[in-house]
């Protein structure tokens, strides 16, 4: 049997497109962070596309504290949410609003960032 190597100083990024994905975004986040093999100093969640930045307005009301007490960063591309119909306000605080997801992605793998299409 293999026994895990634990890595130090991992970050990820989960990338989420839609409100399916987006309902269980938290229990992956909540494995990896779990996880005992995996040493991870960044987690961030993405959300690219104006229905799961609609369904996120109201998860994130319910669920966020615990995402956000993790120092999970939970990240929102402004393009697409021109297009949805949630506002800045209708999230809390501690979401951010990226100029471009696709910007940021590539700003996180460039960063070492663990990309996982959600």
């Amino acid at each position: 049997m293999l026994t895990p190597v634990l890595q130090r100083g991992m970050h990820t990024v989960f990338h989420v497109s839609t409100p399916e994905t987006l309902s269980y975004a938290d229990a992956k986040v909540d494995n990896l962070i779990a996880d005992t093999t995996v040493e991870t100093d960044q987690v961030a969640v993405l959300v690219d596309s104006s229905v799961a930045i609609d369904a996120a307005a109201t998860r994130l009301r319910e669920v966020p504290k615990a995402i956000l007490a993790a120092d999970v960063s939970f990240l929102i591309c402004s393009n697409a949410a021109q297009k949805a119909t949630a506002s800045v306000d209708d999230f809390p605080d501690g979401v951010e609003f990226v100029s471009s997801g696709v910007g940021e992605l590539t700003r996180l793998q460039n960063q070492g960032y663990a990309y996982i299409k959600i």
